[in-house]
């Protein structure tokens, strides 16, 4: 079987000009470098913001999403989990139109006869029930996703980079204990008989072995 990979938390479009260009290179040397793998697994927040219009592509992604595509074409199977920031990628929207898999909630795959559990983790910790119980199903509601699409697009970009740089500072002071629950997460999917638990969301890179199964959290990009 071919290599596997997973990437999260790049979030595209998110530095200033010359960070932008500087991971940009790092990206698509990247994904040039894993062209012959198997199976490429983002795991959110790929983009800072996304949201699907029907005739609108952000041209802030164009260079990577061609590159998405180059791989599908080269038979990469190419699986894309929504993130806090990413998740309005829908059925029939640009990135299922070049052959990539979108997931919006996380999966049970199955590589090489182990089982993964894999998402972007958002949501999963305790102390995340705010996050959890109000604010996602609030954003995520299809009220709210009609509501958006009224948005003008470049109105879109803009709330997004005052949503974002709100949300880093939460996230960052929180990091600690959510380290700690994902792992406590990972430990109770490993006691349901899954092999491996591979989220993001934390930007921190982890691998360790908890019980018989193995806990990888991506980082970030």
């Amino acid at each position: 079987m071919g290599m596997s990979y997973f990437i999260s938390d790049a979030h595209l479009g998110a530095e200033s000009q010359e960070k932008e260009r500087a991971k940009r290179e790092k990206l698509l040397s990247f994904l040039d470098y894993i062209s012959p793998a198997e199976n490429l697994f983002i795991l959110g927040d790929f983009f800072d913001f996304w949201f699907d219009y029907k005739t609108v592509i952000f041209r802030e992604y164009f260079d990577i999403l061609c590159k998405l595509a180059e791989l599908v074409q080269k038979g990469v199977k190419v699986h894309f989990f929504g993130g806090n920031h990413d998740w309005w990628a829908f059925e029939g929207g640009i990135l299922s139109e070049i052959g990539i898999d979108v997931h919006r909630r996380p999966a049970e795959i199955i590589i090489d006869g182990k089982r993964f559990f894999m998402g972007h983790g958002d949501g999963i910790a305790p102390s995340d029930w705010g996050y959890r119980n109000i604010l996602a199903p609030l954003l995520r509601n299809r009220v709210s996703i009609f509501l958006f699409r009224l948005v003008p697009p470049p109105m879109a970009w803009w709330i997004s980079r005052a949503v974002s740089s709100t949300s880093k500072l939460y996230t960052q002071k929180r990091n600690l204990r959510l380290e700690r629950e994902y792992r406590e997460f990972a430990a109770r999917k490993i006691a349901e008989n899954f092999d491996f638990v591979v989220l993001g969301h934390l930007h921190i890179p982890i691998l360790e072995k908890i019980g018989g199964g193995v806990y990888a959290n991506s980082g970030d990009f």
